[in-house]
């Protein structure tokens, strides 16, 4: 089998997991450290490969290199279009909305070129004008939560629009959506496309808050997760795969996380499932202890007692009457679809909770995306 490179700027479990499926697969996966994108930093190895998994965390330097690879004519997952709509939370939730899928109403107002004296007062009364409290302001092209902050009133929104300075998580301006109630967790849906295929599901995450004080469920902040099969749901799929198709190129090959927040408007949902989480979180600290405990070890060390430790999690009863109430809220909720990432984290809960390994797909992928050439 022709040989495939590996383009990454961080050493994670991740990129840990995808050495070791390709090993475990006999296919050759060359590693491609990536620190400044330049034509000269893929020179030396330009003739071994023809199809690169693009895995930088940097999404300057995922669309860098992305863009240098596809100048070389090499078939690159994710391409250069794909990261560049999922980089932005605009732009998706423009194409979301265009098509009709149910996305939080926002604002955007971008930074000031030349600020005055009264730019605060400006940014304050355009977006009361658009929402009502309590609204969620964030960056546009952050993630894991970072920069995420809920504004419960004018005051809190006065203090969190500070000096209009672009940074490298938020480089456009202030963007600023409704905020949902969600019912204590969210989802992440994982959507794969082969070259001129649609798009189609691959496997779902519920990602439950530990507490109501903290809106966030991004599971490096501590939130749980669950294995949730959407099959369950066809409508939700259809919904998933048509949000995905939507931001994935026709002729190319890619894989994407989408974010979506169930509601309900039933405060009796939340106030079930963050009960239920309580009774869980028990079950998933030997899972948390894990990882907090081997940050610094080699990923293929530890990883059959995180296998373990999730098996263990998984079987408990409190994992499954989780489950089974975050099932039952599905099947009536309606969903808003939130924002897509080119690069999420699969190794350690989502293909543990799942049971489906997005390493394969990767793979599966880039065999299909060099066949396709």
């Amino acid at each position: 089998m022709p040989s495939i490179a590996l383009v990454y700027d961080r050493m994670t479990p991740d990129e840990g997991e995808l050495f070791l499926t390709a090993k475990e697969r006999n296919v050759d996966l060359i590693p491609l450290f990536l620190k400044s994108p330049s034509s000269e930093a893929f020179s030396s190895n330009l003739t071994e490969f023809q199809v690169a998994i693009n895995r930088c965390e940097s999404r300057w330097r995922a669309m860098q290199a992305a863009s240098i690879l596809e100048s070389f004519g090499k078939q690159v997952i994710n391409p250069s279009g794909v990261e560049s709509l999922c980089g932005s939370k605009i732009e998706t939730a423009k194409i979301w909305l265009r098509n009709g899928l149910d996305v939080p109403k926002w604002v955007f107002i971008p930074f000031p070129k030349n600020p005055d004296s009264s730019w605060k007062e400006r940014v304050l009364s355009q977006i009361e004008e658009g929402l009502s409290y309590p609204l969620v302001l964030k960056p546009t092209h952050g993630s894991w939560g970072r920069g995420v902050l809920k504004i419960d009133s004018k005051e809190e929104l006065w203090a969190a629009i500070q000096e209009p300075r672009a940074s490298s998580i938020n480089p456009d301006g202030f963007f600023v959506q409704e905020y949902v109630p969600k019912p204590g967790f969210d989802l992440r849906i994982l959507c794969y496309k082969k070259p001129f295929h649609t798009p189609k599901y691959l496997c779902c995450i519920a990602r439950v808050t530990r507490s109501r004080s903290e809106f966030r469920t991004n599971t490096h902040l501590g939130g749980l997760p669950l294995g949730i099969d959407l099959h369950r749901f066809p409508t939700l799929v259809r919904e998933a795969e048509e949000a995905s198709g939507l931001l994935q190129e026709s002729k190319d090959a890619s894989i994407i996380a989408l974010d979506a927040m169930p509601y309900t408007a039933q405060e009796k949902d939340e106030a079930l499932i963050l009960s239920l989480v309580q009774n869980c979180i028990p079950r998933f600290e030997p899972v948390r202890r894990i990882v907090t405990e081997n940050r610094t070890r080699r990923y293929a060390d530890w990883k059959k007692d995180l296998e373990e430790a999730f098996r263990a999690y998984k079987a408990s009863e409190e994992y499954k009457d989780l489950k089974g109430a975050i099932e039952a809220i599905l099947s009536r909720a309606r969903i808003k679809w939130h924002e897509a990432n080119s690069r999420f984290d699969f190794a350690i809960n989502t293909r543990n909770a799942t049971g489906i390994n997005p390493a394969y797909t990767y793979l599966d992928l880039a065999e299909e995306s060099d066949g396709s050439t």
